[in-house]
């Protein structure tokens, strides 16, 4: 059943928050609703026989939306007002959401299990299996940097394309700069010539990056570790949340699951011993950071050569934050000066030192 207390669109909700002082009005964010919400019309209009005969013939699709903008810009809150709107409209359209990383290891698996079965298509029998799970295709963070997912893009969305799957996503990066500088980007080129004829490109135009103004003004790495540092990185992760629910979520890799049971958007919660005491590798680290816009940890501790493997992981998954210019705030048992003090990684850590010291000096530094 419908959400009947849902806004009714885009604009309406972001014109609620805007009335309540949530947010403040932006003319890029408002002109990306109002065309969101005429994609929800133009999907509404489509007659139902035209949605179920497309998974068994060729079905010309909605047009969608590439919306591309930087960092803070409010992608991917106007993503949640979109899926929320769009599925509280009509009961026939069932908007399916996810990170696209997370969607291409889906991809990935069912092309493999449809080698697996003998399948003369392979990618033909995923798009049929990908396309069952819902009409529109919302995806966050379109970002290609695998050679693997660049290869089978163009194929695979030429079919879901075909069984009819409308495509929203969003980006930091404009379609034409999708995997630039990727190994043999020319056989990726088919992909974004198909996405620009499938989709209609928008930018959200320059303007307050919020979430680095409220980062600005929040501490970053607290010490002592004590029930005031929990209770402020609490209060944090209330902040960046904003509206959105907090869930658990499960970025895969490589058919490994890892588990973060506190959600928000693209901010996630987690403790060091989840991220950094369990068997994680560097791509997993870099998957993480493919899905979230940043991280608070909790209880961090001081690190040594009597825990010299946990040191490791989060030396990498330090360097993983910062290459993709994600945050990080902590609670931790000493200052980033003194949080390393063994021998084994001493010159390592120094790197990670100065990442953390750099990551931190963007907001500020403060004791809890």
């Amino acid at each position: 059943m419908a959400d009947i207390t849902a806004p009714a669109t885009v604009g309406a909700a972001l014109t609620a928050r805007i009335e309540t002082d949530d947010l403040s009005h932006d003319a890029g964010q408002v002109a990306v609703a109002a065309a969101l919400d005429d994609l929800i019309t133009r999907l509404a209009n489509v007659p139902k026989r035209r949605w179920f005969s497309g998974l068994l013939r060729r079905a010309e699709p909605v047009t969608g939306l590439y919306i591309h903008g930087g960092v803070g810009r409010g992608k991917t809150m106007l993503m949640d007002m979109f899926h929320k709107a769009l599925a509280s409209s009509n009961d026939e359209i069932r908007p399916f959401r996810l990170h696209f990383h997370d969607f291409m290891v889906m991809a990935q698996d069912a092309v493999h299990a449809a080698r697996e079965e003998g399948a003369d298509d392979p990618i033909a029998m995923a798009a049929d299996r990908l396309a069952a799970h819902g009409r529109v295709m919302c995806f966050d963070e379109m970002e290609v940097r695998d050679i693997a997912d660049a290869m089978i893009l163009a194929r695979l969305f030429t079919a879901l394309f075909d069984r009819g799957i409308t495509l929203v996503a969003t980006s930091n990066r404009h379609a034409d700069d999708l995997y630039q500088n990727g190994l043999h980007r020319d056989r990726f080129l088919p992909f974004i010539a198909l996405l620009k004829a499938r989709c209609e490109i928008r930018e959200i135009a320059a303007g307050q990056d919020w979430r680095a103004s409220m980062l600005a003004s929040l501490p970053a790495w607290y010490v002592p570790d004590d029930r005031r540092a929990d209770q402020a990185l609490g209060d944090t992760f209330k902040q960046l949340a904003g509206p959105a629910p907090v869930t658990s979520d499960i970025v895969r890799v490589a058919g490994r699951e890892i588990r973060f049971d506190q959600v928000a958007g693209d901010v996630a919660r987690a403790s060091f011993a989840a991220l950094c005491e369990t068997p994680l590798a560097a791509r997993d680290y870099l998957a993480i950071a493919g899905r979230f816009a940043g991280l608070i940890i909790d209880h961090v501790p001081a690190l040594s050569d009597a825990n010299e493997p946990s040191a490791r992981r989060f030396m990498w998954l330090v360097d993983a934050l910062y290459d993709r210019q994600r945050f990080l705030i902590a609670s931790a048992a000493s200052e980033i000066e003194t949080l390393y003090d063994g021998h084994h990684f001493a010159f390592e850590f120094d790197r990670t030192r100065s990442r953390l010291g750099e990551m931190t000096r963007r907001r500020g530094a403060a004791s809890a």
